[in-house]
């Protein structure tokens, strides 16, 4: 029975199985040592109690091992002492291989599950989870990006800000906030940040003003998905404006009109076009906002900034008659971020957002299936519960290159973690 538990050095004495549980009584190992001087065979017995320790679970049933633990008097050095106990983790009381199976099961499981489990207490879970959560933090080093993306993601009733490698398409890490100091922060204490040279991002000041202080060297770049989504509202807005107006019969004449609206012109079926020919027919400033929302999709068709520059006056100058209040949020979002916005054109390759997105909606996902958990609990499964993508280098270094030419050599020979890998999420 005890080459079953696979504890060597201890002893068994007894055991007894219950519905539930399996108790097994051990005799520790007995020190070679005094553990204060080192005096060895200068030791003698005083005093032992059963002191219950976790074991993983065997057959279904939760194991409790019952180590007899000795005391020892040093008549060397007159000091009592107790003996540490190999594969034993004292702090809470289990054996090491309990620990490392808490520590894996609690980042892919409820607490509560886990601890049913075990026989553990949900507290000593949760204590062993945050414990390795913060260890993690401190060990995982991401390669800084040379093309960055930073969005918000809206979690436990708070924006939150989520920053990935649009380049290698991996997660680097999420933030509790989303403010402008707390990002600006994050960003200065990067790992050769000078290494930056692009970043994506939606309109938001503050995102602006952090990369502004922390990567100067760095071009932004405004996620396209986000400026052409508020060409949607507005033509959403006149779409909602003619409603209110119709009478029951004409609005049943535009049933499904913003799903066929929404879609981009060469997305649009022939039947559909039918439909919408019907619909722009009776109401030609719906057929203008459709059109207009489909000059502003065209001007990221542009290949050159100059190209892209007259699109964009091009559109401002021809807005619809009567429809100026309409696409005035988006006119002014233009001409905010317009430097942005054409620094898209200027970039050796098209740079987005949507790795960043796609990450976002996992991170919901996930956040719906553990439901109750903090940002801090949902934060390290995000991070350490994924594979990441790691790279060797590609350069071969000499196993005897540190040994003759200096310290330090070995650090080449390291793999690169670029975060985690958005395939695997």
């Amino acid at each position: 029975m005890i080459n079953s538990l696979s504890l060597p050095g201890y002893q068994l004495v007894d055991s007894e199985e219950q519905n539930d549980d399996i108790h097994f009584q051990l005799e520790a190992p007995t020190p070679i040592a005094c553990e204060e001087c080192g005096v060895q065979g200068e030791f003698v017995r005083f005093g032992k109690r059963d002191v219950p320790y976790r074991d993983l679970p065997i057959h279904g049933k939760r194991v409790t091992l019952w180590v007899v633990r000795r005391r020892y008097i040093c008549r060397a050095c007159k000091t009592t002492f107790r003996p540490q106990l190999p594969e034993m983790v004292d702090g809470f009381r289990m054996t090491l291989r309990l620990h490392e199976y808490v520590e894996k099961e609690s980042f892919n499981h409820p607490y509560t599950f886990v601890a049913a489990q075990t026989g553990l207490d949900e507290k000593t879970v949760r204590d062993i989870f945050n414990a390795r959560a913060e260890f993690l933090g401190r060990w995982h080093r991401f390669e800084t990006p040379s093309i960055l993306g930073i969005d918000e993601l809206y979690l436990n009733k708070r924006y939150r800000c989520i920053l990935t490698n649009i380049e290698e398409r991996t997660l680097l890490d999420l933030l509790a906030t989303r403010r402008q100091d707390v990002v600006t922060n994050y960003l200065m204490k990067l790992k050769d940040r000078q290494k930056v040279e692009i970043v994506s991002m939606d309109m938001w000041n503050p995102y602006r003003t952090a990369v502004k202080t922390a990567l100067p060297q760095a071009r932004i770049v405004v996620d396209k998905f986000h400026v052409v989504r508020m060409a949607n509202d507005a033509l959403e807005k006149v779409r909602k404006g003619l409603r209110t107006d119709l009478k029951p019969a004409q609005s049943r004449t535009l049933k499904g009109d913003r799903k066929i609206l929404l879609k981009r012109a060469h997305e649009v079926s022939d039947r559909e076009w039918l439909i919408m020919e019907t619909w722009t027919g009776a109401f030609p400033q719906l057929l203008a906002a459709y059109e207009h929302k489909e000059r502003f999709y065209g001007i990221w068709d542009a290949t050159t900034r100059p190209e892209a520059e007259a699109a964009l006056d091009d559109w401002i100058a021809a807005i619809p008659e009567g429809q100026k209040e309409v696409w005035s949020d988006l006119v002014r979002a233009v001409g905010n971020w317009r430097e942005e916005l054409m620094t898209y054109f200027e970039a050796d390759i098209p740079v987005t957002n949507a790795y960043t997105e796609s990450i976002n909606r996992l991170a919901k996902d996930k956040n719906r299936e553990g439901r109750g958990y903090s940002f801090e609990v949902m934060r390290a499964r995000m991070l350490y519960t994924t594979k990441h993508k790691k790279k060797a280098p590609t350069a071969k270094i000499s196993p005897f290159y540190k040994k003759t030419i200096g310290y330090g050599m070995l650090d080449f020979a390291e793999e690169l973690n670029y975060g985690v890998d958005l395939s695997t999420i």
